[in-house]
């Protein structure tokens, strides 16, 4: 199912859910989710995006922020969602010298501050200690 041999356990459920449980932490670059949006339009009637990445205890968006806002943006009010082990040392925010903590993400969220769009750029270590972008994590779903 997957292309990278990661800890399983990292993933819980994917589903659709009501758009407004989850909690961005990034603001976005407007033209790309514009393009996005504008892209999946076209998709339909058979619309597949791949799910939206969150964390299981704070329903913090971790990745998937374009999809997000461009899925509301086409009146979608469920989207589809990955529930990952956001805690995990398996989960990095990001591999240069000076990454974002996820309390930092976290706190964001949290206060309706966002952060500067890409200011995190969260990988998954894979069993042999190698990164890979999150969104390998993701499912893809049908809307």
């Amino acid at each position: 199912m997957y292309s990278i041999n990661f800890d399983e356990a990292l993933v819980l459920k994917s589903e659709l859910i009501d758009a407004a449980v989850l909690r961005p932490h990034e603001e976005v670059v407007q033209e790309h989710m514009e393009k996005l949006r504008d892209y999946l339009e076209t998709l339909k009637p058979y619309m597949v995006v791949p799910s939206i990445l969150a964390c299981k205890d704070t329903n913090v968006i971790v990745d998937g922020h374009h999809r997000y806002y461009a899925l509301q943006a086409l009146g979608y009010n469920k989207v589809p969602v990955t529930w990952i082990d956001y805690y995990s040392d398996s989960i990095v925010t990001d591999l240069n010298d000076t990454p974002v903590s996820k309390e930092t993400i976290e706190a964001a969220a949290a206060s309706g501050e966002m952060l500067p769009p890409k200011t995190s750029f969260h990988h998954v270590i894979d069993k042999s200690g190698n990164p890979y972008p999150l969104i390998l994590l993701s499912v893809l779903f049908k809307i």
